[in-house]
């Protein structure tokens, strides 16, 4: 719940850039309970695959929560939010498909740790510089684009990362069946 109202959080930044911040703590408490979740469900020995599944499909709600937030944030570029919609989707799927294919996770390249690290690190300067603009080639980007494609370009190098990871295990497992 705290995941999609740290993205409502950033769609208000459109009314008010302390919103940034608003956000940034809702972020903050949604990765503690995330963390906390698996941790209480071990100690308790209450782990199932119904709750590995909940999770999972939990962690990808609050993906694109934050995401579209962020998306139609105070001065941003919707474009540059639904491509990084599309990659944080595509890097989610390439770890869901090698643990499907191989039995075995692979959490290679940024995950959602990272990922919350920097979305809270970004709210106090996007707070701070809300209505700074770069003009590019008769373009204005606001802080938020910026991190966008920052944010899109790691997580491009990670799909990349592990999509060879996962190819290269696959034929070394496919050369073991043989």
């Amino acid at each position: 719940m705290t995941g999609i109202l740290a993205g409502v959080s950033f769609v208000l930044t459109r009314f008010s850039p302390v919103f940034f911040l608003v956000g940034g703590g809702f972020i903050a408490l949604s990765g503690m309970g995330d963390s906390l979740d698996g941790i209480v469900a071990r100690a308790h020995a209450k782990t199932s695959r119904t709750g590995d599944f909940l999770d999972h499909f939990v962690d990808r709600l609050v993906d694109v929560a934050i995401l579209a937030g962020l998306t139609f944030s105070r001065g941003a570029h919707a474009t540059l939010g639904f491509i990084l919609i599309v990659l944080a989707l595509l890097h989610s799927y390439l770890g869901t498909q090698i643990e499907a294919t191989l039995g075995k996770r692979s959490y290679a390249g940024a995950g959602k740790a990272e990922l919350f690290v920097a979305f809270i690190v970004f709210t106090i300067p996007a707070y701070f510089l809300s209505d700074w603009q770069l003009r590019l080639g008769g373009r204005a980007l606001v802080f938020a684009d910026l991190f966008m494609i920052v944010l899109g370009l790691i997580t491009a190098f990670s799909i990349m990362q592990r999509f060879l990871r996962g190819l290269r295990a696959c034929r070394q497992a496919d050369g073991r069946e043989k």
